[in-house]
Parts: structure tokens; sequence; C-alpha cells
């Protein structure tokens, strides 16, 4: 399980329910009713009281998160926290304590929190664990943090394949520590993965049976090293509650559960939507401002190289735009439109190809549905804007070369528009590139500087000049 190191984001309180709990801790903290306090921290939800903590006045946090009485109450208001606040406790608790609360984590986030504080409180609260914790610890940390070992648990359950069903289930029941037993899995006696069984199949099977002969074989499984990207869309592709790990030769290590990789997915989203707007998640305010214009000048670099493209166009056909002025008008929303189509197809080409619902093999039929798209969207507003253009300039002697130019200029940008917009992440793709880079300044400038070529080439055709 993933720990959110982001800022905390206050969530709406319409009843004011967060607002009156804050109030009334704060009123107790103050009075120093530590019985009144544990009793009102007993009946609040953790993600209520770390919302508390986050708000009330920094010399009180301590004091409260202390107050918590149960331990694994205390783990999940610490996971809970926003990540100022979050320091503010790791750095100022008693580690002992502080160690003993941890111990209530499942080891894939504790290995994370671990990860996250500097070395010396981090060797500190280490040496504090138990000895088990600390082997737990050991063995994740061997694994690079973005694959299936790094973000995989070992707190899974499994048994041979020679145990009863009967006897599965009592073990099952012995064992309430399991962070999460939705399948059991049925390993031989080296431990190697042989099969899974559902919870329910596991109760409507005979209690005399092994699980040998319940036992799904056909496993979805992914090795340690596999990235934590494979591991995501694995688990969406096949509706999966969790999915085992195993190392090279085959023997179950651990399992990375759906709540990990909804946060690998919310971070992969984010960073392909920052990567195609040509930026990045640290920006906000890790780097300086001569940092952040050092990484952003070479995206706006294209867009610029573009613009002069543009600009150098518009000089070569002077003559057609100061014979026929009125073209000038419709030069914004021809590029826009086109603009536009090409943003909405590239980012579902991109999300296709990150999710892996998209592949190179649907070349093919992706290009030939977005064309089609964009023949129908170019027809649509072509009509539309060549009505635009004849109320707007009846009087104009050409209106029907006018018509027909900004008409057929719409369409054909927009069925390019969709071409190019959909063809790059794929070319990206194909030449190992991550295919959002195409989303940003090189799919909008290359569909701008063909744009405003189409529409000039057009109207100096039909209008003869």
């Amino acid at each position: 399980m993933m720990i959110d190191t982001s800022s905390h984001i206050p969530t709406a309180d319409p009843s004011g329910k967060n607002r009156k709990l804050q109030d009334a801790i704060e009123r107790l903290l103050h009075r120093d009713a530590k019985k009144p306090l544990e009793k009102i921290i007993s009946r609040t939800h953790p993600a209520d009281l770390a919302s508390v903590l986050g708000a009330i006045p920094e010399e009180y946090v301590l004091t409260l998160f202390d107050t918590i009485p149960d331990k694994r109450m205390a783990a999940k208001v610490l996971t809970t926290l926003d990540s100022r606040v979050k320091d503010h406790v790791l750095q100022e608790s008693e580690v002992i304590r502080l160690a003993s609360i941890l111990e209530q984590l499942p080891p894939d986030e504790l290995v994370d929190l671990i990860s996250s504080l500097n070395d010396e409180l981090a060797a500190k609260i280490k040496a504090a664990l138990t000895k088990d914790s600390q082997n737990e610890v050991d063995d994740l940390l061997q694994y690079a943090p973005e694959t299936a070992g790094g973000i995989m648990t070992t707190d899974f359950f499994a048994l041979t394949d020679d145990t009863l069903v009967e006897e599965a289930v009592e073990a099952i029941r012995s064992r309430s520590d399991v962070e999460m037993v939705y399948y059991l899995y049925v390993t031989n006696q080296q431990g190697r993965l042989l099969g899974i069984v559902s919870l329910r199949n596991l109760l409507l099977a005979h209690p005399t049976r092994t699980l040998r002969e319940v036992m799904n074989p056909r496993i979805i499984s992914v090795r340690t090293d596999t990235s934590q990207e494979t591991v995501a869309s694995q688990v969406d592709k096949y509706r999966l509650l969790a999915i085992p790990v195993v190392d090279d030769e085959g023997v179950l290590v651990g399992m990375v559960t759906v709540d990990d990789v909804i946060g690998v997915l919310e971070d992969e989203t984010t960073r392909e939507m920052l990567t195609m707007a040509g930026t990045s998640s640290s920006e906000l305010l890790t780097l300086s401002p001569f940092s952040i214009f050092k990484f952003r000048v070479p995206w706006l670099l294209a867009a610029f190289i573009g613009g002069v493209g543009a600009a150098a166009v518009l000089d070569k056909y002077e003559a057609t735009l100061s014979t026929v002025i009125q073209l000038s008008a419709f030069l914004p929303i021809v590029m826009g439109m086109a603009g536009n189509v090409g943003t909405q197809a590239a980012t579902v080409a991109v999300r296709g190809l990150a999710t892996g619902s998209l592949r190179l093999s649907h070349f093919k039929s992706l290009l030939l549905k977005e064309l089609t798209v964009g023949l129908l969207l170019g027809t649509f507003y072509g009509l539309l804007l060549g009505t635009v253009s004849f109320l707007m300039f009846h009087d104009f002697a050409d209106i029907v070369k006018l018509m027909t130019t900004v008409g057929v200029s719409i369409m054909m940008n927009i069925c390019l528009a969709a071409i190019i917009a959909s063809s790059l992440p794929m070319l990206f793709q194909r030449l190992g590139t991550d295919p959002a880079l195409a989303s940003g300044p090189f799919v909008l400038t290359s569909i701008d500087v063909l744009g405003v070529i189409n529409y000039l080439i057009v109207a100096t055709y039909i209008f003869g000049l």
C-alpha cells in the first residue's frame, strides 16, 4: 500500500462536522482533559482525526497524536496525514512509541514510510522495530521502488496444495492479522505458486477435498522486477483485487493489492497530463524559477518554431490575404478547431497506450476511425462555418468562393488534425519514446503550421490568385 505524501487538501465539510470536532478537541486540549479527549478520539474516524490534526495549531499536534490510545488507529491516522503534519509527527515523536505504532502497518506501507525519512531517523526507527519487522523491511528494500517488488506486501495468505478445505478455512479464521484475504494462494512444499482459490469457492467446496482439487491453476501473476505500471494494467485488465508476485523460480514472495495500484494509476495519469503539458509535478514547490525556466524552454521552443513557420507562410501568401481580406477573419477558428480535435485525438491515443487497451497493431483501425470522425466533424463544421461566412459577408461579391474556402479548409484541417494526433503517439511508442511527449507542442505546432498552409493554398486555388 502506497503512502500518500502529497500536500493535504481539505475535504468539503458542508455539515460543519469536522469544524465542530476540531473546536471540541481544541477546548479539551487546552484544558488538558485527557479522558474526555480519549473518549472523543475512540469514536472518531481516522480520516476525520487526520483532518483535525492538519487544522489545529502545531503545538497541539503531537499531544493529540500521543493521546490516541489504540496503536492500530494511530497508524491509520499517520498514513492519512498530509505531508507537513506527518513530517512533524515523525520528527518529534518518541522513537520507541513511534516504532510500536509503525509495527501495525502492513510491510509495504512501513517500507514506504521509512524510505521517505532522512537516513538518521530511518535508522533509529528501524533499530527500534522487532526483528521480524526489520527482516521484512530489509527484504522489501532490496527491490526497486517502481517495481512489483517495491510496492508489494509480504503479508499474504498461502497454504500448500495438500491442505484440506476445512483446514484452510480454520487457518484463515486464525489469521486476523493478514492485510487482505480475498484470495488463498496455493503453493507446493517449495513455495512455488500453483494456483489460487477465492474465498467464495473455498466456502462452497466440500470440507474433505484438498486445495489442489478446488484451486484455479490458471494464474495471473507478475515477477518482482515487473514495472508498477504493468502491474497496474494487469490488475485493471483482469479486474483483480490482488495479484501475486513471484521470483525468478516461481516462488510466491508477495502480492500487490488493488489499493496499491490505484495510487500507481493516479500517479501515472498525473505524470501523463504534466508531460503532455511540458511540465512536471516537482515544479510546484521544489524547483526555483530559473530551474522551471530551463525545464520549460525546450518545450516552448517547438511552439516558437511553429509560430515562426506559420508567420513565414502568412508572409508568402500576403497577396492572397490582402486581396481577400475577409479570409483573415476566419483564420483563428480554422486553426483553433483543428487544434481542439487534435488534442482530443491525442489524449485518447496516449491514454489507450498507457493503459494497454491500445497497441501498435491497432494503428490502422485507430487511424481509420479517427479519420471517419474527422470527416464527420469537418463536414458538420464546414457547413456551419460556410453559413456563418455568408451571414457575415453576404454583400461580398465572391461570397460563394469565400464559403467554399472556409468550409473546405476547416473540413480538411480537422481530418488532418485527427490523422496527426492519432499517429504521432503511435510513432513515439514505436521509437521507444514516451507517447505523452507527442501530445504537447509537437501535435499542436504541426497542426497549426499545416493548417495555415492548407487554408491559404485552398484560398489561393479557389480564388485563382
